[in-house]
Formats: C-alpha cells, structure tokens, sequence
C-alpha cells in the first residue's frame, strides 16, 4: 500500500472513530451490543468486542477521538477552502494576496502551502491520535499483536 494510501486510510480511520463510537453505544444501549461489537470491529480492526467494553471505549477514547475528529476535521476544511482558492476568491481583489498578482500564482501558493501543511499535519498528529486509539482498542479487547509475516 501506498503511504498516501496508507495515511489517508488511517486519517479516515480516526475521524470515524468519533461518529462510530457513538452510533456503537446507541446500538449497545438500545440492547444491540452484538451489532455494536461488529460495528466497533469494522472501524478499530480489533476483535473482541462486547457491549462492556464498547461503552468502556466510548468514555475512555472521548478525548482521543474528538481530537482526531477536529484535527481531522479541520484539514478537510482547508483542504477544500485552499485548494479550491480561485473558486471561494475569484470575484475578490487578489493582486495583493500570497502568490499575486495572477490566480494562477495565488492559487499555487496557497494550495502548495497547504499541501505542505497537511502533510505534516496527517502524517504525525493524526497518526499518534490513530495509534493511541488502536493501542486503546487492543487494551480493552484483549487482543495481542500478530507476528508480522517476512
């Protein structure tokens, strides 16, 4: 798999932690918790769920999956803010913008920035928040890590 690949699907990962941690709970508590252990298998790829442990996981991974989410959020935001700059700016005065005086070198400037940004951004505190939320999914599971295969 490719990194991009890689971190993209991690990233996803730790944004839908959030929704599907609540969604896992509501299943739980509508007396659904074998539907709410599948669900939280799918998005934590850890299995061993019950509906104890669901709801353990939704209360202790609070903090780590709102960060994620809002992390995860806000790139998504400017992701589409920035590298959709001559679509959100076009009818404004650009000349005196980073990149000016042409939207074509505003636009490189701010998308190029943002690239840079987002690596960053996805590549280390989205991957520690994703990588605190598995090791916390494994603790309650019980699950041991697998060998890897050479």
């Amino acid at each position: 798999m490719s990194p991009i690949r890689r971190t993209v699907r991690i990233a996803a990962r730790a944004f839908l932690a959030l929704p599907a941690g609540l969604a896992a709970v509501v299943l739980t508590l509508v007396g659904r918790p074998g539907r709410a252990a599948r669900w939280q298998g799918r998005i934590t790829g850890v299995e061993g769920w019950t509906g104890g442990r669901v709801l353990a996981r939704a209360v202790l991974g609070l903090p780590l999956d709102a960060a994620a989410f809002a992390l995860v959020g806000f790139a998504l935001f400017n992701s589409v803010r920035n590298f959709g700059y001559p679509v959100w700016y076009l009818d404004t005065d650009y000349h005196q913008a980073w990149g000016g005086p042409s939207m074509a070198g505003v636009w490189t400037v701010h998308a190029g920035g943002w690239l840079l940004c987002l690596a960053v951004l996805l590549h280390w505190p989205v991957r520690w928040l994703a990588g605190a939320q598995h090791a916390l999914a494994r603790r309650l599971t019980g699950d041991r890590p697998r060998p890897r295969s050479a």
